[in-house]
């Protein structure tokens, strides 16, 4: 890394896989690595993408929830002709648990890096990875370009390791 940084902002890219990655991309000038180090390091948006991807991969097991337990009420109320109010406890519950278990990891995790109102719609269900990233990657081209050739590495890890994992048994 370059001597223009302070040594806390060399530790912390140190720490951040998506900092080391941007030093190590040969596609972009020194210029640019720097602009996006500072970036990085400033905002904490190596945070922002991690809660990012786990609000990513919420919103999917959540979806799985949702469509056992929707259709599930349903079902009940075609083979027993009427909706009861204790037949939509269960789904109605799963939505303020989530929605609440979401807001509280939200706020832990981006404690005074986002403003409360960002906190709240991140927090909505299938919503919140995407008003995040858009929140912070739609005004910089350079940035948005870093995060996305980021996110097909991490998905190749992702796949490469789950080939190694199951891509061995036959």
């Amino acid at each position: 890394m370059r001597n223009e940084f302070s040594y806390e902002e060399k530790c912390e890219c140190a720490q951040s896989s998506f900092c080391t990655f941007v030093e190590d991309l040969e596609d972009y000038s020194n210029e640019e690595k720097s602009y996006l180090t500072k970036i990085i390091v400033g905002n904490n948006l190596s945070g922002i993408l991690y809660v990012s991807s786990a609000l990513a991969a919420w919103s999917f097991i959540a979806g799985v929830i949702d469509a056992i337990l929707f259709p599930g009420v349903i079902v009940y109320a075609i083979f027993h002709g009427v909706i009861d109010v204790k037949v939509l406890i269960p789904p109605m519950a799963f939505l303020a648990l989530n929605f609440s278990a979401k807001l509280l990891y939200v706020a832990i995790n981006l404690k005074g890096k986002v403003k409360l109102i960002d906190v709240f719609i991140s927090a909505l269900p299938y919503a919140g990875s995407a008003y995040l990233l858009k929140k912070f990657l739609i005004n910089d081209q350079l940035l948005s370009k870093a995060v996305i050739s980021y996110l097909k590495m991490k998905k190749q890890d992702v796949k490469n390791r789950f080939l190694k994992v199951f891509g061995n048994r036959k």
